[in-house]
């Protein structure tokens, strides 16, 4: 079954695009790639350090790739 984007697009509701890169849309996977590099998570809103320099924090890259359903 087919996923939408996890992203959120607001506080109550994720983007849901079509997910064409783990969980999340292309729009958003460049908005993580423009982060990439820095210590910065790109997820909307959070604080977590991106250490690995990946664009996102751990825990966001495993909801962003579907290792951690956010959806419960």
């Amino acid at each position: 079954m087919p996923i939408g984007c996890v992203w959120p697009a607001n506080y109550r509701n994720p983007c849901g695009s079509p997910a064409q890169h783990g969980h999340i849309c292309t729009r958003h996977l460049e908005q993580v790639h423009e982060l990439a590099g820095t210590l910065v998570c790109a997820w909307p809103a959070c604080i977590r350090r991106a250490w690995e320099c990946k664009g996102l924090c751990s825990f966001h890259w495993k909801v962003a790739f579907g290792l951690i359903d956010s959806r419960t």
